[in-house]
């Protein structure tokens, strides 16, 4: 792997308790995101029973719940602790949180599919994530972890989606929309290094779109409806209803 070495006297920090914390406003605006992960995930237990798509979509939640964490907390606060390598963890709960909404769009497109087409979907997806997991390992990078999210959110989930609402006009589908348009704009701010300084950084700026993504992204899984046929319409509607 090849390790990078950062200066961390030159990154902002507090002292709390005699502990050193490096980017506090980082750890606070990912723990943010964590806080909407938990509650998205809580609140699509119900519905999570009726169908895997559904338990899917919820677990991306808990996921991208557990990346959020350890992102703020080992990848931002205690990265002079664990180096680059605490990062890692993150990076593979936020993979697995994105092939895990991918695996419930792809359940989302299989009734307009042809069969064979449906799995090579699914299989598609198992390959991606055991690339980006080596490729993030092997290069340490979190630009891996980007170009997979934007695979995997943007490209997969995106225009699956389209596809679905052209067919179904699914009302699931619009909230996925917005989300992926508030993804973009994290995704811009973050690559821009749009800053207000040190203390409320590309980092913190980037993650308040992408905490309203997220929430739009649990308001898409409450609406999405599965037409497969071990789960008629009217059920998911009615189930969709109750949330």
């Amino acid at each position: 792997m090849n390790e990078v070495h950062i200066d961390f006297s030159k990154v902002h920090q507090i002292k709390l308790f005699g502990i050193t914390i490096l980017e506090p406003s980082s750890v606070l605006s990912s723990l943010m995101m964590t806080l909407v992960c938990i509650y998205a995930f809580v609140h699509l237990n119900k519905l999570a029973r009726k169908h895997r798509m559904y338990t899917q979509l919820q677990y991306f939640f808990l996921f991208m719940g557990i990346a959020t964490a350890i992102g703020g907390i080992l990848g931002h606060g205690f990265l002079y602790v664990t180096g680059m390598r605490g990062k890692i963890p993150g990076w593979f709960a936020s993979m697995i949180a994105v092939a895990l909404f991918e695996r419930a769009a792809i359940w989302h497109i299989k009734p307009l599919l042809h069969q064979n087409i449906g799995k090579v979907l699914g299989w598609l997806n198992y390959l991606e994530l055991l690339i980006f997991f080596a490729l993030a390992f092997i290069t340490l990078n979190f630009v891996v972890v980007e170009i997979h999210a934007f695979y995997g959110l943007f490209l997969m989930l995106f225009l699956i989606e389209v596809y679905v609402y052209r067919h179904r006009k699914d009302p699931g589908s619009r909230y996925i929309f917005i989300a992926t348009f508030l993804g973009a704009v994290s995704a811009g701010c973050h690559a821009l290094k749009f800053s207000f300084g040190p203390w409320f950084n590309y980092n913190d700026i980037s993650h308040i779109p992408m905490a309203l993504s997220i929430w739009f992204y649990y308001q898409g899984a409450r609406h999405m409806t599965f037409y497969g046929e071990d789960l008629n319409v009217e059920k998911a509607e009615e189930v969709i209803e109750q949330h």
